[in-house]
């Protein structure tokens, strides 16, 4: 089979995409509105892009009103946001946490997670993730504003919050950080297996 992607709509390239780019990995971003709410939300269009400098990069799709989603908006504002791993122990909060609450609501408090202070710039994040990225934008590419349309967040990590049980030697011992991938639908991945959880 061969498919002009021209002729699928909006909704049948992202199952293309969902379904062929797996496991993704998961960007937890935290950020917080130029009003002072926290705000926290999971990301599977997430990955590194370079080493020197570190650069990282997760991309925003408009809600379905055209709205932008308020993590873009509040990295537009305050120009940095942190990124904590997503580890198995923490999978259900985060699914929590992708409900498409307001910009006056708190994901922190809706999901049952603690927030904590970046120590660097001005942002939370999820204070029982064993790693967390302090990243300051480096810019935004924005694909269109037309549905699915995405935004890319590039941003340079400038700290490092790792926990001690994680770090062996100047590596991340992945097994004890657990990672969690996303699927299609409502599957998600370990490195041991996969399991399927509903959002929300």
């Amino acid at each position: 089979m061969y498919i002009d992607t021209s002729t699928l709509s909006n909704k049948e390239m992202y199952k293309f995409l969902i379904g062929g780019i797996a496991p993704r990995p998961i960007a937890w971003a935290g950020t917080r509105s130029k009003d002072g709410i926290n705000n926290l939300a999971p990301f599977s269009f997430y990955n590194a892009f370079s080493s020197s400098p570190p650069i990282v990069g997760f991309s925003t799709i408009p809600r379905l009103d055209g709205r932008k989603k308020d993590t873009l908006q509040n990295v537009i504002d305050s120009e940095c946001f942190t990124l904590s791993a997503v580890s198995h122990k923490l999978v259900k909060q985060m699914s929590k946490s992708a409900a498409l609450l307001e910009p006056e609501d708190d994901e922190f408090t809706f999901s049952d997670l603690e927030p904590s202070d970046a120590k660097n710039i001005n942002a939370p994040y999820v204070k029982d993730a064993l790693l967390v990225f302090e990243c300051e934008l480096n810019q935004i590419i924005s694909f269109g504003d037309q549905e699915g349309a995405g935004n890319l967040i590039l941003g340079e990590i400038k700290h490092i919050n790792i926990d001690d049980s994680i770090y062996d030697d100047g590596y991340v011992d992945f097994g004890k950080l657990d990672p969690v991938g996303r699927l299609a639908g409502n599957w998600y991945a370990t490195i041991r297996d996969r399991f399927e959880i509903k959002r929300g």
